[in-house]
């Protein structure tokens, strides 16, 4: 189907969206929602952000402009007086109503989105967001979930999309890849915010501040970087690490900082409201992902603020940051290719400043909220298209 169709789909007035999401707390899939809620209702749109009750969605899509419908459990598992309890209650918002797309961002939302508007005869067109890339299960509900009773699916990056769109519980020609994106001019270099965060830190210019931000866990590769540091401290001393983030590896990782000898240029500076002035005062920004890496904001803005970044091959990181460009790629799980690249940045103030440069300019070009926006408007009109088309076929 032609964008041309697709746009035409949903030109003439706004759009009726309920997007749901069964996350309590934040991350990265509920800034997708808050961020996509916020750009939408920008551009005229009706949106309503489903959640749990104590969620924190709820007061972050008011703030958004959103209206919230917060009457849903999402308990998961073996309990069937929940789903029915979401079931019914999402039937009656959709009656009430009458949205026009209905767009799921895990699990627990499609199933109970899916399930409730089956039951009611598929008024409403239904759309998924694949976040992850952890393994479905080829099994029939899946089939039926996926096939049957979903309109249109959306990758968060090619990597995505590449694990879902060859198996046979989906459909790859109702499928399309849109990255997450951030707003370039928030997180525009800032030279003030640099001094004084890195004054904060204790570094001066003869520091390169190498920095992550990130949760503490396993699969985002805190200890590759730091195996790869503790090989390049003897020639670099004025080499730094900054470590933004919070998690349950946060003792582990002291610990083995220390072991490696790297604890004394090793900041842990846990959760910060100022995240954006901290990716200031990095030099080179890092993302060794080796698990469950998909469109990461936090390279984009890492980026946006004119930074270098190095990131593993997994996911879809790989597809923002261009190698040799933008900074460097390297194989997922390797220390030795890792340093390499961060030899290259630490050593050489111009290069870091060029590939930064790139990295500003490329996440201005390709990865911004205005194009998450328009891209997901373009695709909710080949949903709207398609689901039109199924319920003609039906009748």
């Amino acid at each position: 189907m032609t964008d041309g169709v697709a746009i035409g789909a949903v030109a003439g007035r706004p759009l009726r969206i309920v997007i749901t999401d069964p996350h309590l707390k934040g991350g990265g899939q509920v800034r997708y929602v808050i961020e996509l809620a916020r750009n939408l209702v920008a551009r005229g749109h009706h949106i309503t952000v489903g959640c749990k009750t104590d969620s924190v969605l709820a007061d972050m899509a008011r703030d958004a402009g959103a209206n919230v419908y917060n009457r849903l459990q999402y308990r998961g598992g073996a309990r069937p007086a929940a789903w029915w309890h979401d079931i019914r209650a999402l039937q009656d918002f959709v009656r009430s109503e009458r949205p026009d797309v209905l767009h799921a961002n895990g699990s627990q939302d499609h199933w109970v989105s899916a399930l409730a508007n089956q039951l009611m005869g598929h008024p409403v067109c239904m759309v998924r967001s694949r976040h992850n890339t952890y393994v479905v299960n080829e099994n029939w509900p899946n089939r039926k979930l996926n096939l049957a009773w979903t309109d249109y699916q959306i990758a968060v990056c090619k990597a995505v999309f590449d694990l879902r769109a060859p198996r046979p519980v989906f459909d790859a020609t109702r499928m399309c890849v849109i990255h997450n994106g951030v707003n370039p001019e928030k997180f525009r270099p800032d030279a003030a915010a640099r001094a004084r965060v890195r004054s904060e830190f204790g570094y001066d210019d003869s520091h390169a501040v190498v920095g992550i931000a990130a949760r503490l866990a396993d699969a985002k590769g805190h200890r590759l970087l730091f195996e790869a540091a503790a090989q390049l401290m003897p020639d670099f001393p004025g080499l730094r690490l900054l470590v933004l983030g919070q998690g349950v590896l946060e003792h582990s990782l002291k610990q083995r900082a220390r072991e490696l000898g790297i604890g004394d240029i090793t900041h842990f500076a846990g959760f910060r409201n100022d995240i954006g002035d901290c990716m200031q005062a990095f030099d080179i920004g890092v993302q060794p992902s080796i698990d469950c890496e998909a469109s990461s904001f936090s390279v984009m803005e890492q980026m946006a603020t004119g930074k270098p970044i190095v990131t593993s091959d997994h996911g879809g990181t790989k597809e923002i940051v261009r190698d040799g460009i933008d900074g460097y790629v390297v194989p997922q799980g390797t220390v030795g290719p890792l340093a390499d690249a961060l030899r290259k940045l630490v050593a050489d103030q111009a290069v870091r400043a060029a590939m930064g440069a790139s990295a500003r300019q490329r996440v201005s070009d390709e990865f911004t909220l205005d194009l998450l926006a328009q891209r997901t408007l373009d695709a909710y009109g080949r949903a709207l298209a398609i689901h039109a088309a199924r319920k003609r076929k039906v009748a």
